[in-house]
């Protein structure tokens, strides 16, 4: 494998302020363009077919199946005029990637085993705090640093599941539930994921697998009651109720799923600060506090760091921002862009897929500030005021402020692991028909390709847990630093 640099000054480009029109920014030195495909001299043009074996990274999400699928992405707080764009930069807030589900410690070399431990084929794995928790006949927590065993839970039973899943951020409890003999009922039973102690069992109503963990102890469950469905945010382990909703089923937007995504029954999807339900008849989007943001119409709405959100109607091209109230804001062109691996920097300007190029839009009125021809429909990481967009067949690095596009990477054939950063690289993954995929580290300065890296047979997922990098197997989950 050849390893291609870029000249000393390729990479260098200033950054402009925020503002400004397309216009300003026409005469944009041309990016610089990287071709992966020259890295491998026997590299295979054709896509990769593993998609027919479980959890195969394709153009899934590596979500659980009951996730409702729709993209989501987000947004930040509006007042009126300058306070407005004031109130937009002092909201932001400077997130510690480390601590989100995909950001990495420093890798700066292809990663090497550090430990590995069995797991069970049909368990699962689950994020805790400083710990990672496999899932069998009963929960075995492992420290994260060297893998020694950290406790054992309880005897949990046959067909548990337990969340959150690999791909969430770590929470203080385990949510694991196990059907019933009672059809349309669940046994909830939540365990502290810092000692493995059980601190609650209960048998809860649930709609197929309609619960889902939110904050740092709670659920939030959906279940049918006759034609209506009632969402319930509740303490995991009491069942205390912190808000409860009714949703009333309506022929109308019963109609309108029918002609765009059919539902047979209760999908919950709680992530990114949003509570979204989605059932015949029934479709309607709260804050994680129960307030409601859209209903009737199905909209991905996400929360910023600031508070705010931003949401984008399905199939309509318009984007709406929301305070934290739930409350609409404004509105703008396009479907918004935002990537859940952020750092909070250049709060100012939002981005735009207006399904013909890339916008970026003023996070405080919605006012177009530049304009770019690149078909991105992806925002996969946004760090230091630089976002990464992906289209079919590259990753564009693009100054969030200025809309000046500094580097492109081609990546024809990948597939769609989740991205990992470390705040100066990204992680992506490749797919050769044939092979096994290969990790490829990115510098997010100039888009060189750092290093590459074959994946073990047999791995399924990645996904990290304080800022480690691990891969879980058929049976076997690995630790590589």
């Amino acid at each position: 494998m050849r390893r291609r640099r870029l000249a000393g000054d390729d990479g260098a480009r200033a950054r402009g302020g925020a503002g400004g029109s397309a216009g300003a920014h026409a005469a944009r030195p041309e990016p610089v363009t990287i071709d992966l495909t020259v890295l491998d001299d026997d590299a295979d043009q054709e896509h990769d077919q593993r998609s027919g074996r479980r959890g195969a990274p394709d153009r899934g999400t590596g979500r659980p199946a009951h996730r409702v699928a729709w993209a989501v992405a987000a947004v930040a707080v509006v007042l009126a005029g300058s306070v407005v764009a004031a109130s937009v930069l002092d909201g932001a807030r400077t997130v510690d990637l480390t601590a989100l589900a995909g950001g990495l410690d420093p890798l700066e070399t292809p990663p090497r085993t550090a430990w590995s431990v069995p797991v069970d084929p049909h368990g699962g794995v689950v994020v805790a705090p400083g710990t990672v928790v496999t899932v069998g006949d009963r929960l075995t927590a492992y420290a994260v640093e060297d893998g020694r065993p950290v406790w054992r839970s309880q005897p949990l039973g046959d067909g548990t599941t337990c969340l959150p899943g690999p791909e969430e951020v770590a929470r203080d409890v385990v949510v694991c539930l196990r059907p019933t003999s009672a059809r349309g009922h669940v046994r909830l039973t939540t365990v502290r994921s810092d000692t493995g102690r059980t601190v609650g069992t209960r048998v809860a109503a649930v709609a197929g697998s309609a619960v889902e963990p939110v904050g740092e102890a709670d659920v939030v469950r959906a279940w049918s009651s006759g034609r209506d469905v009632v969402v319930v945010r509740e303490d995991a382990a009491t069942g205390d109720v912190r808000w409860e909703r009714r949703l009333e089923h309506d022929r109308a937007t019963g109609a309108r799923l029918a002609a765009r995504v059919p539902q047979s029954d209760v999908a919950l999807d709680v992530s990114r600060g949003v509570v979204a339900v989605v059932a015949p008849g029934v479709v309607a989007t709260f804050t994680e506090d129960g307030e409601p943001i859209e209903s009737g119409e199905i909209w991905t709405v996400v929360r910023m760091t600031d508070g705010r959100y931003v949401g984008t109607a399905y199939g309509s091209g318009t984007a709406s921002v929301y305070g934290e109230d739930g409350e609409e804001s404004f509105r703008f062109a396009g479907r918004a862009l935002e990537a859940s691996l952020t750092d909070g920097s250049a709060p100012g300007v939002l981005l735009a897929n207006t399904f013909g190029g890339v916008a970026g839009v003023d996070a405080a009125t919605g006012d177009t500030v530049w304009t770019l021809p690149v078909a991105a429909y992806r925002a996969v990481a946004r760090v230091d005021g630089l976002a990464v967009l992906e289209t079919e067949s590259s990753y564009h690095a693009v100054d969030v402020e200025t809309g000046e596009q500094h580097w492109a990477l081609r990546l024809p054939d990948r597939a769609r692991w989740p991205a990992l950063t470390d705040g100066s690289s990204l992680v992506v993954t490749r797919a050769e028909h044939g092979r096994p995929p290969e990790l490829v580290s990115v510098a997010l300065e100039d888009g060189d390709v750092e290093w590459t890296w074959r994946v073990p047979e047999g791995v399924y997922h990645v996904f990290t847990a304080r800022g480690r990098l691990f891969l879980l197997g058929d049976d076997r989950l690995t630790a590589v630093s």
